[in-house]
């Protein structure tokens, strides 16, 4: 399957931050896979919208404390899209699998962006990375709580950098 479009993977994008910045990255062009593990409703819902403005969107559920089903996970993005070009996680938990497997399975120049943290790189897993050109960015959380006004912004600035939407009118 041939797409033009970026890719991205937002984990807990159902609700709060994650659902935001799937918003937004679909509203500039970017299919958008919507990790959820718990709420199947509140992530459809995510998908519905996002769907309803002419977006590209699906849900997946999957614990990202599990090796198989992080694997999953980009297995059936690969399926729908193509291909993962950026990880957004909003979760604390299983940023290691996650980004184990991105290191994988991400496209080449992809990014993987820490939406409520800073988080630290395995060194094995940031030498894997930086072969591929594949950059790691956070959003550490301040005095506002996340998502408030200009973080979410700045993280779209940043992903449109380096990943460009390549469809048509882009």
């Amino acid at each position: 399957m041939s797409r033009t479009e970026p890719v991205a993977i937002v984990i807990g994008g159902s609700y709060g931050i994650g659902h935001e910045i799937a918003w937004a990255l679909a509203s500039r062009g970017y299919a958008v896979v919507v990790g959820y593990l718990r709420d199947q409703g509140k992530a459809e819902a995510a998908v519905e919208q996002i769907v309803a403005a002419n977006g590209m969107a699906l849900t997946v559920r999957a614990d990202v404390t599990d090796e198989l089903d992080v694997a999953r996970l980009f297995d059936e993005t690969k399926t729908a899209f193509g291909g993962v070009d950026v990880v957004v996680h909003t979760s604390a938990r299983g940023s290691s699998i996650v980004n184990q497997e991105a290191a994988r399975q991400l496209r080449r120049g992809g990014a993987i962006v820490f939406a409520t943290s800073s988080k630290a790189i395995a060194p094995a897993v940031a030498d894997q990375l930086r072969a591929r050109d594949i950059t790691v960015n956070g959003l550490a959380p301040g005095l506002e709580p996340p998502g408030a006004g200009h973080d979410i912004p700045d993280l779209i600035a940043l992903l449109e950098l380096s990943h460009p939407v390549r469809g048509p009118g882009a």
